[in-house]
């Protein structure tokens, strides 16, 4: 059973700032990888919202789990998403990749310890501890790793059938829409990536709302592929096209644009966002 599939999708997981090499713009889905030497160079990184591994030029978000367990005893290990108390012990004693593989699949081989028999296609449960900082930092939900990989844009399913049998909602979109901006907005630290406005800018986490996450392709909008988002704010997702402005006159939309421009007009002055000047 090979350990990497390759797919067409683009995480949109992916940091700003992260080098993406173009010849390396296929995304991998890894079932289990011995990490030692992206531990050494630096290529591991935990941040905010998980564990990165540089996979092939390009970062890539996974989990950690067991690379054996007595798994007749006590059943799967948990996986980990996060520098939780578990996994601080490990790094400290600097043997966390003796003991861990990293992954990003929604299912994974588990290897008996002692007899190295192994378990193809296990869906693992999510750390306690690690359920318990996703609580902290106001992520999204994640129970186990179908969960996990369902939240990112790798989705071999959609990618090898048609794509026409996603399932949507009324405006078209993929069902689970709402966590896919939502997770696109965070790795963009809620920042506009037309005029800049956002991260420290916002005077309140409830500011976040006036940060919208735009479909390039407009008339694509089952496109979750990261070349066809955008993080915009308000005014400037308003002043994408004809098309944008006609949705803008829905009353929640404009009393939403509304306000944003009232309450941070000095700030988009200050920035230099080109729309501002022409909005009363």
């Amino acid at each position: 059973m090979p350990l990497i599939k390759f797919n067409k999708a683009h995480s949109y997981l992916d940091k700003i700032g992260v080098p993406r090499l173009e010849e390396y713009n296929s995304n991998v889905i890894i079932d289990r990888i011995d990490f030692t030497e992206q531990e050494n160079d630096g290529s591991l990184e935990w941040r905010e919202d998980g564990v990165y591994l540089n996979v092939r030029g390009n970062f890539q978000k996974g989990f950690m789990f067991n690379k054996d367990y007595k798994k007749s005893e006590y059943g799967n290990p948990r996986f980990h998403l996060f520098e939780c108390s578990v996994i601080e012990k490990f790094i400290e004693k600097g043997i966390l990749s003796r003991y861990y593989f990293w992954s990003n699949s929604d299912l994974v081989t588990v290897t008996q310890r002692g007899t190295k028999k192994e378990y193809p296609d296990q869906n693992l449960d999510l750390c306690a501890k690690c359920r318990a900082i996703l609580h902290e930092r106001n992520l999204d939900r994640i129970n186990d790793t179908e969960d996990f990989h369902k939240l990112l844009d790798l989705n071999d399913k959609n990618i090898k059938e048609n794509i026409e049998e996603v399932e949507t909602d009324l405006y078209k979109r993929p069902l689970n829409w709402r966590s896919i901006s939502k997770a696109y907005r965070e790795e963009q630290n809620y920042t506009c990536e037309e005029c800049g406005f956002g991260g420290s800018d916002l005077e309140s986490n409830y500011d976040k709302r006036y940060l919208h996450t735009h479909h390039i392709d407009s008339y694509n909008l089952i496109n979750t592929h990261r070349d066809n988002l955008k993080s915009v704010c308000v005014l400037c997702h308003y002043n994408q096209d004809e098309h944008h402005q006609s949705n803008f006159e829905k009353p929640r939309l404009k009393r939403e644009l509304n306000s944003f421009v009232n309450k941070y007009r000095n700030r988009l002055i200050e920035i230099g966002n080109e729309h501002i000047e022409n909005y009363e």
